[in-house]
């Protein structure tokens, strides 16, 4: 049984956040067999945009994150480390996006979206 980790970056717990940087935490989601196995939360320091390095340390292990926006530096910083951004095409909460990412209905946007300047 083969298992993936995604995460989902929230700033209460209940929602994707709009920002990966201004995100407090990332919950992450282990998935064996299309099923959710076991889920986790990381707290993330929170601080100043542009922190990529702590991006890429928290996401350790982790095949993708979801969130509403990311900077450009970020994004390609985490997929250089081989985690794949995502961002949702919409506000949902945590719970939807795992639905559709395991379901493949997760809709996405190439836009990102650096909300620091």
């Amino acid at each position: 049984m083969e298992s993936e980790h995604i995460a989902v970056a929230t700033s209460d717990g209940v929602s994707v956040a709009d920002h990966l940087a201004r995100s407090t935490s990332f919950r992450i989601v282990e998935v064996s067999d299309g099923q959710v196995s076991s889920t986790t939360v990381r707290p993330r320091p929170t601080g100043a945009c542009g922190q990529h390095a702590t991006f890429v340390d928290l996401l350790s292990g982790c095949r993708a994150v979801v969130c509403g926006g990311i900077g450009q530096g970020a994004a390609d910083s985490l997929a250089a480390n081989g985690i794949q951004p995502l961002v949702v095409a919409g506000r949902m909460s945590i719970d939807e996006a795992v639905t559709r990412y395991l379901t493949r209905t997760l809709v996405t946007t190439d836009q990102r979206v650096c909300l620091c300047h």
